[in-house]
């Protein structure tokens, strides 16, 4: 079973319906720590604790010390979660007292939708959460559309089936044709992992 690195930030691309969501979650479900996942797209999550805007930040921040896994749903417009993003980002940094010995996970969907300020925030997720004991894990169906600095500052790629934006990775070396080869060997929702050195090819989810 994969699990996220406890040491760095990690990429989750792929298009639609290829079950990036599903197994985020359910991989960050049987990791023993924190979790927040910013739910852009008001997907189901089974087995978390449902928290919003109107959840008071203290009891987020308590939740995630006992390694309770929270599914953080904001309001539709796109908007409005970016303000919600920035708050919570500015929270956890301010008061949310993690380190790198008790970090939690800051999963955030559909990261390409967030511009300006929110852009911000989440990468100061990506340069300086690690200290902070926030681990970012940044998922996108359009990788040519997110922030430099969140591809620059991820140790890992978490790669389901995608196209159209091929060039992308291979501006960054990234072997996309043998990862993608190795998708359609293992059938649809199959994901792969690379660290930028190494390569490992994993079934669905279950």
């Amino acid at each position: 079973m994969y699990k996220f690195n406890n040491y760095g930030h990690t990429l989750v691309i792929g298009q639609t319906q290829q079950g990036k969501t599903y197994a985020v979650n359910k991989i960050l479900k049987n990791q023993n720590k924190g979790c927040l996942f910013f739910n852009t797209q008001l997907e189901s999550l089974n087995g978390y604790i449902k928290v919003n805007n109107s959840t008071n930040f203290k009891t987020i921040k308590e939740l995630l010390k006992k390694g309770n896994k929270l599914n953080y749903e904001p309001v539709s417009k796109i908007s409005i979660q970016g303000q919600e993003i920035r708050f919570l980002i500015t929270q956890l940094f301010e008061n949310g007292n993690f380190s790198k010995e008790n970090n939690i996970f800051i999963a955030i969907d559909e990261v390409h939708l967030f511009q300006k300020e929110s852009l911000q925030a989440i990468e100061r997720i990506a340069t300086s959460g690690l200290k902070f004991g926030l681990n970012g894990i940044f998922l996108s169906q359009r990788p040519a559309n997110i922030s430099n600095t969140l591809m620059s500052q991820s140790v890992e790629m978490i790669i389901f089936k995608c196209s159209m934006e091929s060039q992308y990775f291979k501006n960054y070396d990234i072997p996309i044709d043998i990862i993608l080869e190795k998708i359609k060997k293992n059938g649809r929702y199959s994901f792969c992992s690379y660290n930028f050195s190494e390569l490992n090819e994993y079934s669905k989810v279950n």
